[in-house]
């Protein structure tokens, strides 16, 4: 009999910053996804941001080992520091779980979970008493249930899942008016990886006709785009003269940026301080866009910035990754007269 591997999924990740595919990532295979790989004769390969999963089939394209109903656990490791900076998310202080729960075919909508180890506490979110605190597995099996009353009171509650296998647990608060659950996530292995987010793949009898093609999108930050010109040596009709104007949006193919000039005596809270932009010789005056605009990896096309509708900087830059926000600072200097 001969062996060969075909295609069974991918997971890629998608990003409104770049121009082509997202890099930012690497995939975390965690020791039983691993050994389900093995069992599956499965390969999981990670190329230019990309994880390929292939399955082995004989000669007539049949797999050799069916893992309909498997679930394959995947870490999402983030790679780029400055990632926060340009894109637009809510998952601070917790972990997104992707999972195809509800098509097999599609990654639903991420879910914010808490990370654990095997071993974690969970404190209340409520100081009402009594409250029943119930911790169960993702398959619905009950697996601890504490009743907390007022004369027995605590602020939270001790599990020890290491008798468990690692993946989804919740963990639901009853209390006589309300009910909140709390989704964690255990996973010593994972956790230790310092890891961004978690991906669990149900496979599908499917799969092994179709591969789905999984993707994980992110939108870039949307800012107000801000230049802020020093003009050192300028007189005061030459500083006047200034402007701030987008003449590219018809070569990119983009809507254009429209910009408001703001006097340094205008300046409010949002804006840096004037006294913090340079020595008291230069002139400062802001160009700020009318709408916020989102951050792209690929500049700008001639934003420019005319004296008298004379060209002085042909191509403005634009915000890197590395920079927090979208305030720019440019020099201009003429020769003293």
């Amino acid at each position: 009999m001969t062996m060969h591997f075909r295609l069974l999924f991918t997971v890629s990740i998608a990003h409104a910053y770049y121009g082509e595919g997202c890099k930012d990532f690497d995939f975390i295979i965690p020791a039983d996804t691993a050994q389900l790989l093995r069992n599956g004769k499965l390969i999981a390969k990670a190329r230019e941001g990309k994880l390929y999963v292939l399955v082995g089939a004989d000669e007539t394209d049949t797999a050799l080992v069916s893992m309909t109903a498997k679930t394959l656990r995947i870490g999402l490791k983030l790679l780029n520091p400055f990632f926060s900076n340009f894109t637009d998310f809510n998952f601070n202080s917790s972990t997104p779980f992707y999972r195809n729960a509800t098509n097999p075919d599609r990654l639903d909508a991420a879910k914010e979970i808490t990370l654990v180890g095997r071993v974690f506490s969970h404190a209340l979110t409520n100081t009402a008493r009594p409250v029943t605190v119930t911790l169960q597995a993702a398959s619905g099996q009950i697996l601890q249930t504490d009743t907390i009353t007022a004369a027995d009171n605590r602020s939270s509650v001790s599990y020890d899942l290491t008798r468990q296998a690692a993946g989804a647990y919740i963990v639901t608060e009853s209390y006589p008016r309300t009910t909140k659950a709390i989704t964690y996530y255990s996973d010593a292995e994972l956790q230790w990886q310092g890891i961004f987010g978690v991906i669990e793949i149900k496979i599908a009898n499917s799969f092994y006709a179709t591969a789905p093609e999984f993707e994980i999108a992110f939108a870039a930050k949307k800012e107000t785009l801000k230049y802020y010109l020093l003009a050192k040596n300028y007189s005061d009709t030459e500083f006047n003269q200034l402007a701030v104007v987008d003449k590219g949006f018809t070569e990119d193919g983009r809507p254009q940026v429209n910009f408001t000039k703001v006097a340094s005596a205008a300046f409010t809270a949002d804006e840096i301080s004037p006294a913090l932009l340079g020595k008291s010789d230069a002139k400062v005056v802001l160009f700020k866009s009318q709408a916020v605009v989102a951050r792209q990896e690929k500049a700008r096309k001639k934003i420019q910035v005319l004296k008298n509708g004379e060209e002085l900087i042909k191509h403005l830059p634009q915000p890197a990754a590395n920079k927090v926000n979208a305030d720019l600072i440019i020099q201009l200097s003429k020769p003293q007269p």
